[in-house]
Order: C-alpha cells, then sequence, then structure tokens
C-alpha cells in the first residue's frame, strides 16, 4: 500500500530578502534594474509554477521595504508600535507606522491613510519595480514634498506627517510581524502544496487594528493624542487612497465624532476613493465635502481635470455621487496608481488651503463653517447628548477639546486660552464642461420615462411594441 510521509512533499521554496542576492540593483534613475542585464526589470515569471514565482515576488518586496523604510527615516520619520506601548513586547501583537519625529511641537500633521492591500510606505509595486523607481512608487517622494511646504502662515517650518498602516494586518507569530493579505499568502509555508496558513482572529490580528475601521478609529482617537499631547492644536489633513479613503469617511460618518474633529480638519483629499455621498448621515460632514474635499478619480483625462461638481455628473459613466468636487487624478487604471499621478496637484491643493488658516479670538462669535452650513437644528437636539459622550473618552476628549483654546504653533495654553483656529477656505465653483466622448451617441435620455422593474409595465410594453412575441412563441413550441 502506498503511504507517503509529510517529509516527502516538496520543501517551499525560499529567496533571500536583498537585491543583490536576488540579483537585482537601484540604477542612478532609482529604478530596478537585473544585474544580468541593465536593460531589464524585475521579472516575476521565472518558473512555470506559480509559487515559486510568489515566493520570489515575496522576497523582492520585503527587499524594497527595508529601502524605504530607512529612507523614511532618513527624512526624520520614526517608527512606532501599536497598540502604543508594544515596543518593549515583541512576542505580542503588534502593528507598525511611522510619524514624524517633531509631531509634538507641530502646528499641522498631515495624515496618510493607503490601501488596505499594500505594506507600510508602499503605494505601488509595479512602481518601485519597474518604470519610476523606488521613490516614486512609495510614501518617500510624497513625504519629501510635504517637508518642503510650510505648516501654516504663522509657521514656517515644515508640516509634520504620520503614515497609517491599513495594510499590514495580519499577525504572523513565526515571523513576529504582521504582513498584508498577499504577503500572508506568499509567505512561506510547511510545503510548497500547502494550502496556506492557517488565520485565526485572536492569534493572528492586532489589539484595536483587527481591521482597517479599527484601525483609523485607533490612529485618531489613540495616535495622535499620545504623540501630539494634550495641549496641541494641530490642524490635521487627510490624505486617503482607494479603501483608506473609504474608511476614514465611514469613521467621520458619526455625530459624537465629528463634533471632535470638525474643528481639526483643514480639508480632506481623497484619492481613488468611492464612498457615496447617500450613505453619509452626518449634516456637517457633508457641508464640509462640499467644501474643503477634493476627489481625484480614475480618468483618462489630464490631471486636475473637472469631471463633476459635488452633486455628481449625468454626462459620464464613472461613479461622482460623491458629494465632492470630482477631478482627474491623470491615471486610467489603477487606483493604486492615482496618487503617484496626482501626488503634485494633490499636495499644492493642502498646501493652499493649510495657508487659509487664521486665529480667531473666541469672544466673537466664530461659526463653525461646516456645521453652520449642516443642520444646526439637529446639532443643537444632539449638543447635550454628545457633550457626555466625549467625556466618556478622556484622552481624546481633552485633546481635541484643546482646539477650541490654543495657540497657533501647538504650543502650551498660556494667557492666550482666548483664541483659536479655524480655517476659512472654501472650493472654488468648478466649470465642469466634461462629458463621456459617446454621450452625445447613447439616444435621448429615457430616464424619465422608466419606471422600474417592478412598476407600471408601459416601458417594457412599449419596448416590445411591433414584436410579435405570442406568436414567435407559438413557432417554437410548434418546432
Amino acid at each position: 500500500m502506498f503511504r507517503r510521509k509529510w517529509t516527502g512533499l516538496p520543501a517551499d521554496p525560499d529567496f533571500p530578502a536583498d537585491l543583490e542576492a536576488l540579483g537585482y540593483f537601484v540604477n542612478p534613475d532609482d529604478e530596478i534594474r537585473s544585474i544580468a542585464n541593465n536593460d531589464n526589470y524585475f521579472k516575476f515569471f521565472i518558473s512555470r509554477n506559480p509559487r515559486w514565482n510568489d515566493r520570489q515576488r515575496y522576497a523582492m518586496n520585503e527587499a524594497c521595504g527595508k529601502i524605504i523604510q530607512s529612507r523614511l527615516q532618513d527624512l526624520g520619520l520614526e517608527k512606532h508600535m501599536l497598540p502604543l506601548g508594544a515596543e518593549s513586547s515583541k512576542n505580542k501583537p503588534r502593528l507598525p507606522i511611522f510619524a514624524s519625529k517633531s509631531i509634538a511641537g507641530a502646528s499641522r500633521v498631515v495624515l496618510i491613510f493607503g490601501e488596505s492591500t499594500q505594506d507600510l510606505g508602499v503605494l505601488a509595486h509595479r512602481v518601485i519595480g519597474g518604470p519610476g523607481g523606488i521613490n516614486k512608487g512609495s510614501m518617500v517622494s510624497i513625504v519629501q514634498s510635504i517637508l518642503s511646504q510650510r505648516a501654516s502662515p504663522g509657521d514656517d517650518r515644515p508640516p509634520a506627517v504620520l503614515l497609517a498602516n491599513c495594510g499590514q494586518l495580519m499577525w504572523l507569530p513565526s515571523l513576529l510581524k504582521t504582513l498584508s493579505p498577499s504577503a500572508w499568502d506568499a509567505t512561506r509555508m510547511k510545503s510548497a502544496v500547502h494550502l496556506g496558513n492557517l488565520y485565526t482572529r485572536e492569534v493572528n490580528s492586532v489589539p484595536g487594528n483587527r481591521t482597517v475601521a479599527e484601525h483609523v478609529k485607533y490612529i485618531f482617537e489613540d495616535v495622535l493624542p499620545a504623540l501630539l499631547g494634550p495641549d496641541s492644536t494641530a490642524r490635521l489633513d487627510v490624505i486617503g487612497v482607494g479603501d483608506g479613503a473609504d474608511a476614514v469617511e465611514r469613521y467621520l460618518d458619526d455625530d459624537q465624532v465629528w463634533s471632535r474633529l470638525d474643528g481639526r480638519l483643514n480639508c480632506m483629499a481623497l484619492v481613488g476613493g468611492l464612498f457615496a455621498i447617500w450613505e453619509v448621515k452626518t449634516a456637517g460632514l457633508k457641508a464640509f465635502l462640499r467644501d474643503r474635499a477634493r476627489n481625484y478619480a480614475l480618468s483618462m483625462e489630464p490631471l486636475n481635470t473637472p469631471i463633476s461638481g459635488p452633486d455628481g455628473n449625468t454626462k459620464t459613466t464613472a461613479f461622482t455621487g460623491l458629494g465632492c468636487p470630482v477631478l482627474s487624478s491623470g491615471e486610467p487604471n489603477y487606483t493604486e496608481c492615482t496618487l503617484i499621478r496626482a501626488a503634485g496637484a494633490v499636495l499644492d491643493w493642502i498646501q493652499e488651503v493649510s495657508l487659509c488658516t487664521i486665529v480667531a479670538d473666541t469672544a466673537t462669535t466664530v461659526p463653525n463653517t461646516s456645521s453652520e452650513r449642516g443642520s444646526r437644528a439637529h446639532e443643537e437636539e444632539e449638543d447635550e447628548e454628545v457633550s457626555s459622550n466625549v467625556s466618556n473618552t478622556s484622552m481624546a476628549g481633552s485633546f481635541y477639546e484643546s482646539s477650541i483654546d490654543g495657540n497657533s504653533n501647538g504650543g502650551p495654553r498660556g494667557d492666550r486660552d482666548r483664541e483659536h483656529l479655524i480655517n476659512t477656505y472654501k472650493n472654488p465653483v468648478f466649470d465642469v464642461t466634461y462629458a463621456d466622448p459617446d454621450y452625445e451617441l447613447r439616444g435621448s435620455d429615457e430616464v424619465e420615462t422608466w419606471n422600474g422593474w417592478e412598476g407600471p409595465g408601459d416601458v417594457l410594453v412599449s419596448s416590445l411594441a411591433g414584436l410579435d412575441v405570442a406568436d414567435d412563441h407559438d413557432k417554437h413550441a410548434s418546432q
């Protein structure tokens, strides 16, 4: 009788997580090229066996990740482990993020939430390992541009940066680190023919950061108060990519959350996000999206071309019901490449918004712009309940309350506690002339006559006019 032992299974292939050992180097243009042929980029298909290809890709991603994180640290960012204080417990689940060393004294912080499929600091491996290079395909180029900006009109220092980690949420005890979904499948297994590594929520997740939604909440309610300090009045800019942008909107779409953060946010750049405006329930957030948010969407049009206003564009099949102006990212195909293509436009815009931050005296009533344009009646009705809820979260509550009385440099509150920061920026009314190239060829718009499949059948009957359906059925039946 045939019996196959576990030791007889083919071993899982192993590749070194080092560029040179894999046969590659970084050329003067910051692109990864083959040592054997300098004209060649990274080669994924090295075998007919997909497991070998995936394992080599995993090793290449690890090697690129080491380079990217080293460069981020050279730019003044340092790694923090979540949950906070987990640096000393290496054997317990912990999730890395990056934040500027100078974040505690910053007057403006740029928060970046990437996609749930990418490693920390990575935008698109297709650019890192291909035309464009390491800096362009990662957060390195984004951080470099942000650090060349001014924090605010009264602060010539660069803003601080915080890179969230929406992708690497799966903890693997054997490696003592978190992995992205694709890395989880490609990491080493007991043999090359095993189905994969078993994932259980209790063992393989990070407390407080088990999902993208939990991670976004932890960043706002635990990380920011801890790193900035309770006396900080720093303004916040948010850049979200893909489903990372959607997760931020979902978090903000809560009356209690919005009551704390509305006075802190400068703007939001939703790059490749698709969170529908009819899903938004908070009136203040709806007004904020219209006035101080922009979406940079997949489009074949040149960068910054207006695709839609806040109310959508019926002349395109692209989804534009986002509640904010929709501009072209210049990237037609891949969401992961949208911020790479639109980086200049996005960062120029958040700098423009930040320069509209002013210090106002609380002795004169300064309206909270987005809430003022939202449903004031609803806010007054919920005011008492919100106040009691905020007091239950002491760290987040005390931190966000400091946005009401502080100074423009985020320093300790002293004799200037009658001042607070507001942002006066408002999106312009875009002249949207865009329509799909085939829009005029589609014929008349029959939306007004359409009653739905379950409504009156006039439309369906009229569409079948002239067709002898009964005779046709009888003819086929007789055959």
